[in-house]
C-alpha cells in the first residue's frame, strides 16, 4: 500500500513541477513532511543537502532519496518514476503544441506570466530551508559568509560547499 501512496504523491508533485527541481521542493515538503509525516523537516533538509551534492536534477534526486527512505529500493524506483511521468508526458505534449503555435501572442503571454509563479515557488522553498538552517548565531554567520563568498569572489561553489561542510562539522558536532 505504501508503494501506491508513493506513486500517487510523487505523480502529484511531478504534475506541479513547473520551473525545475527547486520549485517543487516546497511541494515535496508539503506532501512528505506536512501531510503524510513520512519525514521531519530536518530529515528532509538532510535529503536536500545530499540531493544537491549528487549529480542530476535536485527534484528527482530528492524524490529518489525520499522514496528510498520510505520504501527501500523499490520505493525509490517508484518515487523517481512517478515524479517524472507527468512532466515527460506534459513536456512532449507542450513541445509539439509550442512548435506549432510559438508565434501566437496568447502563447507568449502565458509563458511570460508563468515566470513570477515559478520564482514564487522557488522563494517559498528557500524560506522553508531558512527556518532550520539559521538555528544558531554561528550558523547565521556561516550562511552569510558563504553567501558573500559566492557573490563577491570567484571561489568555486564546490570549494565553498566543502569548506562550509568542514566548518559545520567542526562547530556543530
Amino acid at each position: 500500500m505504501i508503494y501506491l501512496k508513493l506513486f500517487v504523491v510523487f505523480a502529484q508533485i511531478g504534475a506541479i513541477s513547473f520551473g525545475g527541481g527547486y520549485s517543487i521542493l516546497k511541494a515535496i515538503i508539503h506532501y512528505v513532511v506536512d501531510t503524510n509525516r513520512w519525514l521531519t523537516l530536518d530529515q528532509f533538509n538532510e535529503i536536500v543537502a545530499i540531493s544537491q551534492s549528487t549529480p542530476g536534477p535536485i527534484g528527482i534526486n530528492a524524490a529518489t532519496f525520499v522514496g528510498y527512505k520510505i520504501g527501500g529500493i523499490f520505493g525509490s524506483i517508484i518515487a523517481t518514476f512517478s515524479v517524472i511521468l507527468v512532466p515527460i508526458i506534459s513536456s512532449l505534449t507542450l513541445y509539439f503544441f509550442y512548435r506549432r503555435h510559438s508565434e501566437n501572442r496568447i502563447v507568449q503571454s502565458v509563458i511570460l506570466r508563468l515566470k513570477p509563479v515559478v520564482l514564487g515557488m522557488i522563494a517559498a522553498a528557500a524560506f522553508s530551508f531558512i527556518k532550520t538552517s539559521l538555528g544558531t548565531p554561528l550558523a547565521v554567520v556561516l550562511n552569510i559568509c558563504a553567501f558573500i563568498l559566492l557573490l563577491k569572489t570567484n571561489i568555486d561553489t564546490v570549494t565553498i560547499l566543502l569548506l562550509s561542510g568542514i566548518l559545520g562539522y567542526e562547530f556543530f558536532r
